[in-house]
């Protein structure tokens, strides 16, 4: 995972071949097998049926690097268009759709908060703060709440994201942070109560 994120985060690698390169690492990293990953999410939904909400799911695709979104129409399962955006390199495998492998959503611009327009106040958490180049916020909202973690919870990752003795301080490290955070989620939509 450390090699993902140096990958990812290297200015002189274009961003779109930098996600390429991360899939290749992808596909070489040893993670479960993915029919359980698949069958993990299958489980955690508890349905296959898109909800009546508009949902955007995002992924990027390993051959070409490119980012793509998923919704109720685009005839994608749902268990599967979420195993892929949570197939995070070395921790998940990418996932078969259509005949193309896919990983983590979040490897093209973190929180795809542009993806939000129209929808006002827009609330983005973002377990693993914003990177650089990350896209902007939704066009047109007029209150945003960013929720990150703050310097102590970023201390708590350690720098082996998949180091399992560092999730539990990260734990803490966020829930910590809850009770502002919540403040700042109500205070967001007290504003816009009617």
């Amino acid at each position: 995972m450390a090699e993902v994120f140096a990958t990812l985060g290297d200015p002189a690698i274009d961003p779109t071949d930098a996600r390429r390169r991360v899939g290749r690492i992808a596909l070489s990293a040893p993670t479960a097998p993915e029919a359980a990953h698949i069958a993990d999410m299958r489980f955690v939904l508890g349905t296959e049926a898109w909800p009546a909400q508009r949902l955007l799911i995002t992924a990027v695709e390993l051959e070409t690097g490119q980012p793509v979104v998923w919704d109720g129409g685009s005839g994608v399962p749902l268990s599967l268009a979420v195993a892929a955006s949570c197939a995070m390199p070395a921790a998940y495998p990418p996932v078969l759709i259509a005949g193309r492998r896919y990983m983590d959503g979040a490897l093209a611009g973190g929180s795809h908060s542009h993806l939000a327009v129209g929808a006002d106040p827009v609330v983005v958490i973002e377990p693993m703060a914003p990177r650089a180049g990350s896209p902007g916020g939704p066009a047109g909202a007029a209150t945003v709440v960013r929720i990150g973690p703050d310097s102590a919870a970023q201390d708590s990752f350690g720098t082996d994201l998949g180091d399992r003795t560092r999730w539990q301080p990260s734990y803490q490290a966020g829930e910590h942070q809850a009770t502002a955070a919540a403040a700042r989620i109500r205070e967001a939509l007290g504003q816009h109560a009617t």
